[in-house]
């Protein structure tokens, strides 16, 4: 039976898409973008690592700080992430499913690293910045900055804080990661891609979009975590591994996807006060010293063991969000379809845990409160 033009999910559907395309909405992400392009112009003249997603988060995050009225919507993001996927899927090759046969060690070893360096970050969240405990774990936790936010305020957490926290953690490893690269290799992050890269003809395209859009969808409906990004790289992955599909898409759109995302990351800003902020910085910048210290190390050693690239497993293992991570691997062309897996596995086990812990610290705390409210005899 068809739907009418009353149903009620019809309506509520048409009410969300109108809600969000707003003339605020333009304004607040054509502000963005126009910062974000600014940013990126100057810093692809100044030849700086990772020019297209380094300058737009620079040039927004100071705009932030000056109280600029900007954003980019998470829906206008979660495009952007599929375009990343297609990215990503293009670059498994068969020989890359060989080289997965040592992938599985690797990614139990990020299975171990995440709960350890969740619990080293919470203990001087809680100890040295004097966070409160609920605070102190979603602001160490290596998840994404929404589902941490919102778990760690149902858990009794203060969710500006988190959300403080969690945003300059992805700033301040997005920044440090390009920077490392250059200081180790020598190898600037151009944001280009393979220069000698083959791209798709239009009917590939064609054929790749409608492919990605068909899995998101899929995967939405089944609730898989980054459905945008999961969904678009393994259709784009089966596409290219079985031959159907040859080349990546073009250069531009990459650019493009870096200054958008460079963008939104700077844009998290907007609205904080400056003096919060500087409450929260210093402890975070010190935090992110302690997380590069621990995951070089971490890196190095698994890199060593299993005979990889240590610069793809320092990008696979750093917590800077699985898109910014995956897209700096993109650009170094250091095995991104590497670094990516096993951020999607770092995001499944967070996605997996976290719920876990946000009901814990409930229970937790109503014990507590009736501890408190009992009367005395």
């Amino acid at each position: 039976m068809s739907r009418s033009p009353e149903d009620p999910a019809t309506s509520s559907w048409i009410n969300r898409i109108s809600g969000v395309m707003t003339p605020r909405f333009f304004k607040r992400l054509s502000i963005a973008l126009g910062i974000g392009l600014v940013g990126g112009l100057i810093a692809h003249s100044l030849n700086m690592p990772l020019a297209w997603m380094m300058g737009p988060m620079l040039a927004t995050f100071v705009a932030s700080l000056m109280r600029v009225q900007m954003g980019i919507p998470i829906e206008f993001r979660s495009v952007i992430l599929g375009v990343i996927g297609i990215f990503l899927g293009a670059s498994f090759t068969p020989e890359t499913l060989d080289q997965a046969a040592r992938w599985p060690i690797s990614m139990i070893a990020v299975l171990i690293y995440v709960p350890v360096v969740t619990v080293l970050v919470t203990w001087f969240y809680t100890k040295i910045a004097r966070l409160d405990p609920a605070t102190a774990l979603f602001s160490a936790t290596p998840g994404g900055l929404t589902p941490m936010v919102v778990l760690g305020a149902a858990a009794g957490g203060n969710e500006q804080e988190i959300a403080l926290t969690q945003g300059l953690r992805v700033l301040l490893l997005v920044m440090s990661a390009p920077l490392i690269v250059l200081m180790i290799t020598g190898v600037v992050a151009s944001g280009h891609g393979d220069g000698d890269a083959v791209y798709m003809t239009l009917s590939e395209g064609l054929l790749t979009g409608g492919a990605a859009l068909l899995t998101v969808l899929l995967f939405r409906k089944l609730r898989i975590p980054a459905a945008y990004m999961t969904g678009a790289m393994l259709a784009s992955m089966i596409l290219h591994v079985t031959g159907i599909v040859e080349g990546n898409l073009p250069d531009w759109l990459l650019a493009g996807s870096l200054l958008i995302l460079g963008s939104a990351i700077g844009s998290r800003f907007a609205g904080v006060k400056l003096s919060f902020l500087a409450r929260l910085a210093g402890y975070s910048i010190f935090a992110t010293m302690v997380i590069l210290a621990f995951t070089g190390g971490v890196a190095w050693m698994v890199s060593q063991w299993l005979d990889l690239d240590f610069i793809a497993v320092l990008l696979a293992f750093a917590p800077g969000g699985v898109a910014e991570m995956s897209l700096i691997a993109l650009a170094l062309n250091v095995e991104p379809s590497f670094v990516a897996f096993h951020h999607i596995v770092r995001i499944f086990e967070i996605v997996l845990l976290a719920p876990i812990m946000a009901k814990w610290f409930q229970r937790h705390m109503q014990r507590k409160n009736a501890q408190n409210n009992t009367p005395a005899r």
